[in-house]
């Protein structure tokens, strides 16, 4: 069974990346003034950082973009998915969200990469990380997404404790 989201093809000059966008917004949708944006990491820290999304997203004209980078290995054909596009969108789909959300795959070679090609130049991100002693993934793509310019708000998963 095929993808019932519309697809586009976003092919980057000098880079090794090329990126497939599933679910792309809608032409004449009406694009919210607060644009959140949660990069799928785990199922328990997406679960966070959505919680935190619409607290902050409450009450203004706000929308969650929930953007899943998969990656794509090398020996593979970048426009092939190694793991089933439904599979991903039926992940995707099982959060909720007080806030309009719309859910988007990305396919790209790293993980970096692909997520800042599909961010807007005034994208607030939002991670959920676990405090651990040491720097974690989702603590060393909130320090590259903020050395690229980004705005990036970190939420613990601890209660009381939400870092900026």
């Amino acid at each position: 069974m095929g993808s019932l989201l519309p697809c586009s093809w976003v092919e980057k000059p000098m880079t090794n990346t090329a990126q497939r966008k599933i679910g792309t917004p809608n032409p004449t949708s009406h694009a919210a003034r607060l644009e959140l944006v949660v990069p799928f990491t785990n199922p328990e820290l997406t679960r966070t950082a959505i919680r935190a999304a619409n607290r902050l997203g409450a009450g203004l004209d706000s929308s969650i973009r929930l953007i899943k980078v998969q990656i794509v290995p090398w020996p593979m054909d970048l426009h092939q998915s190694p793991v089933p596009v439904d599979f991903l969108e039926q992940q995707l789909s099982s959060f909720q969200s007080e806030i309009p959300t719309r859910p988007e795959i990305v396919f790209s070679r790293e993980l970096e990469s692909g997520l800042t090609g599909a961010l807007h130049e005034n994208s607030l991100i939002l991670l959920a990380t676990k405090n651990r002693p040491w720097p974690t993934r989702t603590r060393r793509l909130a320090a590259h997404l903020q050395l690229a310019g980004y705005r990036v708000l970190l939420v613990s998963t601890e209660k009381g404790k939400h870092h900026a």
